[in-house]
């Protein structure tokens, strides 16, 4: 069998009685705490994030079909800055302001450059049922500032070191492992790129944008982490970065590499309070920046590309077949003729406010489900209010075939009490420039998201 049924997990844990129940979901309660599974709210108040007690568990065969199908469509995404300088109508789907583009010509082809990235490919893909290669699709690209990359191997030593008895009574004589550690995928390419450029690696920044101070809060440990595994790292905002005699510097060390958690969109908003980034600016040019600027066409609308048949030729006959099987149908919303999920050429506006309940809107850049309106939750008057909003702009929005979510049962304390729950759940492959990793959350709201009050699910593996 190439999956893994949950029911011998499930079955193990019922064999606990209820006082044993309790105390391992209140370990994983108290080890999420002292291990920083955090995120800070919108008063900015640390959180602790809910982890699922239950963990995904994937098999070999698992883990190299998506290790190969990640890879294509990371092959993928890195084609569109050429498609975008080559053809006009992708420069339609993919927008840029004449601002963005200035700073994105700031870096060299990928041919020239290394085109580094840490990344997420967030799915509805689920593992423990028949049906596991071809029942889910790919939502949407993260490939800057992904979330969960310290997040994801922390779950994991929190379920390994809590259920790790009852995992082996669940599958006997199965070595048990963490899936890859996305912090060990993030010092790979650290790595990589630093011999690619012939520097040595001595230190590295992780930037991120002190004026956001809410949602995930990882680069403190993910900096710690790489410090003891002898990578000095420090974590600095944007305008903490100078050139001193030709070195890049931040809070007084040279700084060799950088890791970023911020936007291109933020880079601009700090510039145009005044603030002069030149330091960011030689790290874009120099292939210092991890993502690389280049991997900021991971709009939602990239999937556009990929679901149109007229720009099918420009990528290989494995990568279609991975958007016809596996990508929802999408569009950048706008005022224009476009190809429907049949092939047939229809009106845009006309289309969407007819399929309300086919349909999701999603900003296009945005992260953290902000503004998703799901059409068959909301009424159609408060659908084409959103529309509207959509083709006005300025935020501009997506629309996509709604993908079903599955659903997974687990137990939870409420009120000191085991309750079993079902929630919905989604997976995120992170991926660097050779391998993938995998974290898992789950919601009651079909737009999953930590940042919206949901949790996470581990994901392991058999060995």
């Amino acid at each position: 069998m190439d999956y893994l049924p949950v029911g011998a997990l499930h079955q193990a844990l019922a064999r606990l009685d209820r006082q044993e129940l309790i105390s391992r979901l209140h370990a994983v309660r108290a080890l999420s705490v002292v291990r920083g599974l955090r995120f800070l709210d919108d008063n900015s108040r640390p959180r602790t994030i809910a982890l699922a007690l239950t963990p995904w568990i994937l098999t070999p065969t698992q883990v190299a079909f998506f290790r190969q199908f990640v890879r294509h469509l990371a092959d993928a995404l890195a084609r569109l800055p050429s498609l975008y300088v080559q053809h006009p109508t992708v420069r339609q789907a993919l927008p840029f302001d004449p601002v963005q583009e200035s700073w994105i010509r700031l870096a060299t082809h990928p041919k020239s450059r290394p085109l580094a990235v840490i990344g997420r490919l967030d799915s509805t893909a689920t593992f423990a049922h028949a049906a596991w290669r071809k029942a889910f699709v790919f939502l949407e690209p993260n490939t800057v500032g992904v979330g969960g990359v310290y997040y994801a191997p922390t779950a994991c030593s929190v379920i390994l070191d809590t259920l790790g008895d009852v995992l082996e009574r669940a599958f006997p004589g199965c070595q048990i492992v963490p899936t890859s550690d996305p912090r060990q995928l993030l010092v790979e390419e650290l790595t990589s790129v630093a011999r690619r450029l012939g520097r040595r690696l001595r230190r590295v920044a992780l930037i991120e944008n002190a004026d956001y101070t809410t949602g995930t809060d990882e680069f403190g440990s993910l900096s710690r982490y790489l410090s003891q595994r002898g990578l000095p790292a420090i974590v600095a905002d944007p305008r903490q970065f100078h050139i001193s005699n030709g070195r890049i510097t931040a809070r007084g060390f040279e700084i060799d590499l950088i890791y970023r958690d911020c936007e291109l969109s933020e880079f601009i908003e700090i510039e145009s309070a005044g603030h002069r980034l030149t330091a960011m600016r030689n790290a874009i040019r120099e292939g210092r920046m991890i993502s690389g600027l280049l991997w900021e066409f991971d709009h939602k609308s990239s999937w556009e590309i990929f679901t149109d048949p007229a720009y099918a030729r420009h990528f290989t006959s494995a990568q279609r077949q991975l958007f016809r099987n596996y990508l929802p149908w999408t569009r950048l919303v706008r005022d224009a003729v476009v190809s429907d999920p049949a092939g047939r050429r229809v009106g845009l506006p006309s289309y969407i406010r007819r399929n309300r309940s086919q349909l999701v809107l999603k900003p296009n850049t945005l992260y953290g489900g902000q503004g998703v309106v799901v059409g068959d939750t909301v009424t159609q008057a408060v659908w084409e209010k959103t529309l509207a909003k959509a083709l006005r702009g300025p935020t501009r929005y997506v629309v996509q075939r709604r993908a079903r979510i599955w659903t997974e049962r687990f137990p939870i304390l409420e009120h000191g009490h085991p309750r079993e729950v079902e929630r919905c759940v989604v997976s995120g492959f992170f991926f660097n420039s050779s391998d993938i990793g995998l974290i898992g959350r789950f919601s009651q709201d079909p737009v999953v998201n930590v940042s919206r009050g949901g949790g996470l699910l581990c994901a392991l593996m058999i060995q």
